[in-house]
């Protein structure tokens, strides 16, 4: 998928939460030096209640992410076909479109 098609979905996901059963979103990037295969290098986003979330980059995959994290429920998974270095712009475009919604109540967490 592309950068700005998961940042809709996420925001989406992070505006629109009503539970308060803590999930992550996990969004590895593709590493155009190995043809598309996973980069070492990951985003995750992680909903501990209905009212926060946090958006973390990360150097590796998320499967290599630790058993903290991967026993956390994964409320979606994504590919994103842009390369590693879209990090911080993936992660900054999602705080501007949960920032965008005039209902938004969130509290931003941010690392």
């Amino acid at each position: 998928m592309k950068l700005e098609d998961i940042a809709h979905n996420v925001a989406h996901a992070i505006k629109d939460r009503s539970s308060d059963n803590p999930y992550i979103l996990a969004i590895e990037f593709t590493d155009k030096k190995s043809k598309g295969k996973s980069a070492t290098g990951c985003v995750i986003v992680q909903m501990p209640t209905a009212k926060t979330y946090s958006l973390t980059s990360y150097d590796y995959r998320y499967m290599d992410a630790g058993k903290d994290i991967l026993a956390m429920e994964l409320g979606a998974f994504f590919e994103c076909d842009d390369d590693l270095d879209q990090r911080q712009p993936m992660i900054d475009l999602i705080n501007e479109l949960v920032s965008q919604d005039t209902d938004n109540h969130k509290t931003l967490v941010t690392d």
